[in-house]
């Protein structure tokens, strides 16, 4: 057969065929060898649990961090016991933190876990360094918001 007539019959094929095609093709889990899924899944386990594991541990030292500032002298610098300052930097780190959710899980899907997990790594931790260099607790506010931004994906990160 000569390459003309290859191409042809190619170009003839209609998309319907195609996704018959691809349909056909694919695997399910119950196709892949049990040894396989194992030994994938073991590969996934070692790289990405300890990071995670570091990830959740420096979150909760976050969350409690705020608290442990407050008591060292920040509440001094900052003029934190004016009003419901410290309230109101304590709790603003949850609004974005629960509104973007599901934003996070669709930005996740589009730009993949490896590039999203970057970026708000990165971002987590921009964040939290600024926070020892807020000098008005409006910074501290924003920083806050950022923080709860960027801290989306540990919630995001188990839910697959």
């Amino acid at each position: 057969m000569d390459s003309s007539s290859k191409s042809s019959d190619i170009s003839e094929k209609r998309i319907e065929d195609v996704r018959q095609d691809i349909e056909q093709a694919s695997l399910d889990d119950d196709d892949y060898p049990p040894e396989l899924v194992k030994k994938t899944l073991r590969q996934i386990d070692l790289r990405m649990l300890p990071l995670l594991g570091l990830l959740y541990s420096i979150a909760l030292i976050d969350r409690t961090n705020l608290g442990i500032a407050r008591v060292a002298g920040m509440q001094v610098d900052l003029r934190l016991d004016l009003g419901d300052r410290y309230s109101i930097a304590s709790c603003l780190y949850f609004v974005p933190y629960i509104i973007l959710q599901l934003p996070s899980n669709v930005v996740l899907r589009w730009l993949g876990a490896r590039t999203w997990l970057t970026i708000c790594v990165t971002g987590w931790g921009v964040a939290q360094l600024g926070m020892g260099f807020v000098p008005k607790w409006g910074y501290l506010v924003l920083c806050r918001v950022f923080l709860g931004i960027f801290e989306v994906t540990d919630a995001m990160s188990t839910e697959d």
